[in-house]
């Protein structure tokens, strides 16, 4: 998914593994709100490493995958 020009945004990540809000929320151990909160750009996730590597196997992704999906987020506020 790195590979191209395509800019993907966190929900885009989050969609494209099949998953909706409540399901990702679960996986991570976080609230509902904070998967909102991510992909609306009103915060950026705090994650540890091993949340981080977490994430990206949950999300099918690389790190840059989320740094690039995050920078989208929040160019389109």
């Amino acid at each position: 998914m790195s590979a191209g020009n395509d800019q993907f945004t966190f929900a885009d990540l989050r969609k494209r593994a099949g998953l909706t809000q409540r399901q990702l929320a679960d996986a991570m151990g976080v609230t509902v709100k904070s998967v909102s909160a991510w992909e609306r750009g009103v915060v950026d996730p705090r994650l540890t490493f091993a949340e981080t590597q977490q994430l990206m196997e949950i999300l099918g992704c690389s790190f840059q995958d989320l740094v690039n999906a995050t920078n989208q987020r929040n160019t389109n506020i």
